[in-house]
């Protein structure tokens, strides 16, 4: 899978495919893609048995009941995670601010743990995002 890293046990990545999805080694699948982008055929090619939550988001449009609704679902979930996006990015800025919060180690934190897991995030929207998120809780 493109990108794939791991942020807290949850395994972050881009676009998986079908084959991919049918390996059985994830048990809730979390697709914060936008039905609309192409290439997110998720929801068409999911496996029977596994959990699935769609959370579209981009850096343009996410909030707090994006990630909450994120949270939950991550919660929620028996088994093997997998969060993905297109590239792997958004996927760890979401793990990582649900890390984050879970550990309460704040914006350091999660932009360390997306750091830790390969993604180049400084200066762009998706830092600023997490230092937003973290000032207003």
């Amino acid at each position: 899978m493109k990108n794939e890293a791991k942020i807290d046990g949850i395994t972050v990545g881009g676009q998986p495919t079908a084959e991919e999805l049918a390996s059985g080694r994830f048990q809730t699948i979390i697709n914060v893609r936008g039905e609309a982008e192409p290439g997110n055929d998720t929801a068409k090619i999911l496996p029977e048995g596994v959990s699935y939550t769609a959370v579209p988001w981009t850096i343009e449009t996410v909030n707090r009941d994006d990630i909450a609704r994120i949270r939950a679902a991550v919660d929620a979930a028996e088994g093997p995670i997998l969060i993905h996006c297109m590239g792997a990015t958004r996927a760890a800025t979401a793990a990582a601010i649900v890390s984050a919060e879970k550990h309460g180690t704040g914006a350091a934190g999660a932009r360390k743990l997306v750091a830790d897991a390969g993604f180049e995030i400084a200066g762009t929207p998706y830092a600023t995002f997490i230092d937003t998120y973290f000032s207003t809780t």
